[in-house]
Formats: structure tokens, sequence, C-alpha cells
């Protein structure tokens, strides 16, 4: 880029624009957020046509940072499942709809600020993919799951992958063999009645086992304020964090995975 030349072309231009109007949309219009009425199916498919026309292909990471934030919205009114309470679907969309305006902001903020998204040239490979392991679903997940997609690695969250007939633990060696590397994601979830001390979900403690066989020096750990990790791996170095800022943990996730060769070194021109 010479000097004095625009910092984007017109298409990019355009896209930021129209994405800008689109986010107006969700703030601004009842009739886009109200959970009957196929408004918001209709706004979701626009947004898809503004980043598939103006941009193509390189498109694909910003439409799945899209599709994640709104993955199955809208939804039915109410399903029920024999054996099981009727699901408030409606709640779960009104829950969802503040995400879904923080991922279109932030995709805005991408284009503002690097431009064209990336697209790794033919023969660089495919995009690098995070196996996550996690407790229960939380801010802290999905913020995680946010900033990756950002960095251009793909998160792994195993209940959101297509299982195809596999077993859990088929499942989660499925997606081990196809990632790059590991972050295990401490949340205070399970209290020990021996010490008194929070420690991560069972399943995330057996998940740290498998890592280390798979990935001994592409694992990150962030732990949650007041959570201990078991007696086995705390002498690993982590990071803390909390549900409401990730900031320290973002760093250094950022920064292990330069080391580990998979973050992609983003260059900003000056004006």
């Amino acid at each position: 880029m010479g000097r004095g030349e625009s910092k984007f072309s017109m298409e990019i231009k355009d896209i930021i624009e129209h994405l800008k109007h689109s986010l107006e949309q969700l703030r601004d219009d009842a009739s886009v957020t109200q959970f009957t009425g196929g408004t918001f199916s209709a706004w979701k498919g626009n947004v898809r046509a503004i980043l598939l026309n103006g941009l193509g292909n390189r498109a694909n990471l910003l439409l799945y940072q899209f599709d994640m934030a709104t993955r199955f919205l809208p939804m039915p009114e109410s399903v029920v499942i024999p054996g099981y309470q009727e699901i408030d679907y409606e709640y779960i969309f009104e829950h969802k709809l503040p995400n879904v305006k923080t991922t279109l902001e932030n995709i805005i903020w991408q284009l503002e600020t690097f431009g064209e998204p990336y697209v790794p040239p033919k023969g660089e490979g495919n995009i690098p993919k995070a196996f996550i392991a996690h407790g229960p679903m939380s801010n802290s997940l999905e913020s995680l799951r946010r900033f990756l997609t950002t960095l251009g690695i793909q998160p792994l969250v195993i209940e959101e992958e297509p299982s195809e007939g596999r077993s859990v633990n088929e499942q989660v060696e499925f997606h081990l063999e196809e990632a790059d590397c590991a972050i295990v994601l401490g949340t205070a979830d399970d209290k020990e009645l021996k010490d008194g001390k929070l420690y991560p979900r069972r399943n995330v403690c057996i998940e740290i086992g498998r890592f280390q066989e798979r990935f001994p020096n592409r694992i990150i750990y962030l732990l949650e304020e007041g959570t201990s990790l078991p007696a086995n791996v705390n002498e690993k170095v982590h990071e803390r964090f909390s549900q409401g800022s990730m900031d320290k943990a973002f760093i250094k996730t950022a920064l292990e995975l330069r080391a580990f060769g998979l973050l992609r070194a983003l260059r900003i021109e000056k004006e």
C-alpha cells in the first residue's frame, strides 16, 4: 500500500457501512429482536449475504464467527420432549441476542482494523485448531471462543461439533487428533469435601491428562480466580481470570499461540 492510498478498498468500506446499518437495526428496530414473526431470520440472512457478496471465500472466518453467535437462532417457540420440561426457547433467544450484537461489533472492528480478512494461500494448510477443555457453558468460554476466532484460530468445543455416531470418548479422541494445541479453561465448578477447595469439572481434569500426552508443550492453562488445579498439574504455569475480565488470560493465550507458531503476525499499515 503506497502513501496517500486509502486504507480500504471501496468494497470494504461498503461492507462496513452495510454491517453498521444492520447493527443499528439490531439495536433500534424492535421487530428484529422479536422472537416471532420471522424478522430476525431475514436480518440474519441479510448479514450473511453482505459478507458473502462482498468478500466471497474471504468471508469464511467472519461467517464462522457470525454463525456461531446466531447458531440455533431463531428457534421454535417451544419444544416438549417426553420426560423433560418444556424448553423455553424464547428465553434462550433473548439471552443470546446481546452476544449476537457483540459479535457483529467485533466483525466490524476487524474489517476496520485489518481490512480484507486473511485467507491462507494454497499449500499453507488449514486454519489452526485449539481444543478447549471446559466445564459448564459460561461467559468465559464464549469470550475465549470469540477471541480465538478473531485471531484466526478455530476453537474446538466438543459439545458443538457433529458426533457422526461416535461415543463421547471417540468424539474427544477424534477432535484431539485434528487439534494443534489445547486450552484448559478451569472454572470454579466442583468443591472437594476433603480440603474445601474449588476445582474444575472432573472431565476437565481427565482431559488435562490426555493433553499432556498429546500436546506436552502446547497446552495453555487458564484458571478462574479461587479455583485450584489437581495436585499433579499444580506446578504448571497458568493465568488467572474472572468471569468479568479475561484480559490477562487473552494476552497469555496470544503469547503462547505465537510461541507455538500458530498465530499469524498481523501488521497494520500506518496512514
